[in-house]
Order: structure tokens, then sequence, then C-alpha cells
């Protein structure tokens, strides 16, 4: 048995949709095998803990067209280095990742066909992907704690909510019965990037395009961050997304993202191998495929 972890709803989300592309592009375990078995997360930042808890694989959506990074899925990544201070430490890497393209069904109760309804239920994310659509309906907006297929449930089993719509991924109507009104609901071309987690020592390979990604602790000290960075620079890897996040007394952990073509493995294992003389802790992932599906 191996456990896979997404956000829930089981087979009512863009995460599950995710997972399964993943599982098919990288050879990960099938969701869909009743040997297998599925841990539910009501965040994104629930997966990287659980995946470390219990074992196995997941999916966790990182970034968006539209809205750019997701912020508690980018935070998880620094909570490591409160565990691990190497990269030889943390038990998880990142096998690959994929830009898959979003249609954000909007879907009501049967009953609702024809009807205006009160209110759009979806995660922020799929709010911000539809905000100029939601704004021209003059609908209101509510955003759910938890996914897009909490909220087709809430829509399809919550009197509350009944006279409400829900934003989300085809299979989540399917799933809860509703009735799907506008089939691209969003603003414009929607794409997220999925990373496929998976435990160290899986398969992984590298493409002509890949990524990486590195996690790092820093002394607080003057040039710290711009040295760091420089390494990679020196050996030029492009630097695709820096993020920072604060961990009390001005100090701060931080996450780049960076390109590494084909011809380039060979410079971030060199850049990677200085950084540990420069961070009090770091952990990097890849250099993994990032595959358009």
């Amino acid at each position: 048995m191996t456990n896979i972890t997404f956000l829930a709803p089981l087979g009512a989300t863009f995460s599950h949709d995710a997972y399964k592309k993943l599982s098919e592009i990288y050879l990960a375990p099938d969701i869909d095998n009743p040997e297998n078995h599925y841990l539910g997360v009501t965040s994104n930042s629930e997966v990287l803990p659980t995946i470390i808890k219990n074992g196995g694989f997941g999916a966790i959506a990182m970034e968006t067209l539209a809205e750019g990074r997701v912020p508690d899925s980018v935070e998880s990544y620094t909570s490591l280095l409160q565990q691990y201070k190497k990269t030889a430490d943390c038990p998880i890497q990142i096998t690959g990742a994929v830009k898959m393209e979003l249609h954000f069904c909007l879907m009501v109760r049967k009953e609702m066909i024809g009807k205006p309804f009160r209110k759009i239920i979806a995660h922020s994310k799929s709010i911000g992907a539809c905000k100029n659509k939601i704004a021209e309906g003059g609908f209101l907006a509510e955003a759910t704690k938890t996914s897009n297929g909490e909220a087709a449930r809430r829509v399809a089993e919550e009197e509350v909510d009944k006279d409400c719509a829900a934003l989300g991924p085809k299979s989540a109507a399917e799933k809860y019965g509703l009735v799907v009104i506008d089939e691209a609901f969003e603003d414009t071309t929607a794409i997220t990037t999925f990373f496929l987690i998976s435990p160290i020592g899986y398969q992984v390979w590298t493409d002509k395009k890949n990524r990486a990604l590195v996690v790092f602790r820093l002394p607080h000290q003057p040039d710290a961050l711009a040295t760091a960075i420089h390494l990679f620079g020196k050996e030029d890897l492009n630097l695709i997304q820096i993020h920072s996040v604060p961990t009390g007394n001005h100090t701060y952990d931080f996450i780049m993202e960076m390109d590494v073509e084909e011809n380039q493995l060979e410079s971030f294992e060199r850049a990677k191998g200085k950084l540990e003389q420069y961070t009090v802790a770091h952990v990097c992932f890849g250099p993994f495929p990032v595959i358009t599906g």
C-alpha cells in the first residue's frame, strides 16, 4: 500500500486531476488502484507535512498564471528548514512538475438552472482567475477555506447554500450531481503548475528544460542574500522567482526557483555545492522536468 496526498475531497479537485496527470507522466502510484491509500488534506500547506509523516507521494499546486505563486504551498517549503539543515536530511523530493490548463466550471443544483443564484463559492485562487466575469455579472463571491471540491459539496448538500453556485473542475459537478452552466468561466487562459512529491530514492530524470527549487536560511549579516544568489548567477543559471518568508527577529527564509537547461546540470551542482558555506540551512530540490500537459 502506498499513501497518496493532495487536496480533498477525492475526485473533485484540480489537485486530484493534477496527480492523475503527474502519475502518468512520472510513473507514480495510481490513485485509482484500490491497494493505494488516499490521504486528503484541507490546504496545500498540509501536503508536505502529511507526506513526511506518512510517507508516499502527493501533488501540490505551486503557481498560477493568473495570480502567481500559491502562498501556503511556497511557505510550506520554508517550514522544512525547522527540521532539516541540509538536503541529505530531507526525506522527500520533487520528482517533476506539470503545467496544466484548467477550466473553471460554474455549477449549480438542477433546480437552479435558469434562476439567479445568490453567490459563487470557490477557492480563493479560482475566484481570482474568474474575478472579471464575477464582477461583470455582479455576483457575490465567497472564498472557501479548503478547496473547490468542498465548495461543490456545499452547494450540493448544504441547505444554506442550495441557491449558490460553485467553481471547480467538471469532476466535482459529476461527483456531487451538479449541473455545469458554464464550462470555462475563467477570464483568460488559466494555467497552474503542480509539483509531484515523492520519497527520496524514487526515480528522477531530467529533460532539456528543467527547474530547481532551493530553500535556504541565511546568517543575519550584510550581503548574505546577494552572495547566495550570486553563486547561481555566476553559473549563468536563470533565476525566475525568489520569495522571502519572515521567521521573526528581522530574519527571513528564502526560496529560489531557477531554470536549469540540459547543458547546465553540472553548473547547478557546482553552485549547490558552494551554497552550504554561506547558509545556516538549505534544502535543494531538483533539477526536475516541467512538462506542459
